[in-house]
């Protein structure tokens, strides 16, 4: 049976009748039905997928427009990035401002104070914990004891392997420095002590020297290895000079290390389980890791021994 609709059954006069009949009730709709009836035509026409028609808007914006957008976006992004590189260098630079160091002076203007406390064998270790603990109140700070383990002497072969790895207490350090986010410290052997005025010119090292260290050795020299290839250069409004160390001169009585630095040491170190004392693996650090490390002189901190010379 032949279909009412079948356009080869309909004749020229009623395609034309039809055609005026919807065009008349087409203008006697609302304008919200015929809203409607063009979307309704628009999505029965229009059968491309919706990728089609992403693709068919792109080829129809101009493409000045386009670059121009593309421009404004990545002119944005470099100068957003620029803002908070100049921000974190201006907050990096600012924390070795004296404000910012007296408002750490619990810690001498460093987030954390390790020192390194004696063995509970030694038959002195009581004595040296009342004495930090003294000093701690005298100097109105706070500081972190960190406890080192030594194979008992009975067994010479296992003495000798704890001396040569000394640095290993540091290493334990350098990790609790980076897992909570310290950005320096200031780490002490028990057995040296504070020199005259030790607030005073830490503050001035610390705003006199770079401000990208990696470490400041701070502690009386225990060798004469330094190879001299940096001058001393003077602190202004101080009498400490420091100097850029290359190798030799390193030592673990009495330094400050930065976030960055203790990062640098802990990544090397990992990487290796060879037996060498303290010296030896920061002079390794030199080579291999590339860390500013600089020498202060006169030293800030003395040894104990000293001490009692001079009193």
């Amino acid at each position: 049976m032949a279909s009412p609709n079948d356009l080869s059954l309909i004749s020229s006069y009623e395609l034309v009748s039809r055609s005026l009949e919807d065009s008349i009730k087409y203008d006697n709709l609302s304008d919200a039905e015929k809203s409607r009836a063009r979307k309704r035509r628009v999505r029965r026409i229009d059968r491309r997928t919706f990728m089609q028609r992403c693709t068919a808007s792109i080829r129809n914006v101009d493409m000045f427009w386009a670059l121009t957008g593309a421009s404004i976006c990545t002119f944005v992004l470099i100068a957003l990035s620029l803002l908070y590189f100049r921000h974190s260098h201006l907050v990096f630079m600012h924390r070795f401002s004296h404000e910012e160091l007296s408002s750490r002076k619990a810690h001498l203007g460093f987030d954390r104070i390790y020192v390194i406390e004696r063995p509970a064998m030694h038959a002195d270790a009581s004595e040296h914990g009342e004495r930090w603990a003294a000093l701690g109140r005298e100097l109105e700070i706070e500081f972190e004891t960190w406890p080192v383990s030594i194979p008992t002497p009975l067994d010479p072969r296992l003495v000798l392997l704890h001396q040569r790895e000394c640095w290993r207490p540091h290493l334990s350090i350098y990790r609790d420095i980076v897992s909570k986010g310290y950005m320096d410290a200031l780490i002490i052997e028990d057995h040296v002590v504070f020199g005259p005025s030790p607030r005073l010119r830490l503050y001035s090292a610390l705003m006199g020297i770079p401000a990208d260290w990696d470490v400041l050795q701070l502690g009386p020299a225990n060798n004469g290895t330094d190879s001299g290839h940096h001058d001393d250069i003077p602190i202004h409004g101080s009498q400490l000079m420091y100097r850029r160390v290359d190798d030799g001169a390193c030592n673990n009585l009495a330094y400050a290390i930065s976030h960055a630095g203790a990062r640098k040491i802990v990544k090397a170190l990992d990487s290796t389980h060879a037996h060498a004392d303290f010296e030896h693996k920061l002079l390794d650090m030199l080579d291999r890791v590339k860390f500013l490390l600089f020498r202060v002189s006169p030293s800030i901190f003395q040894w104990r021994d000293a001490e009692h010379a001079s009193a």
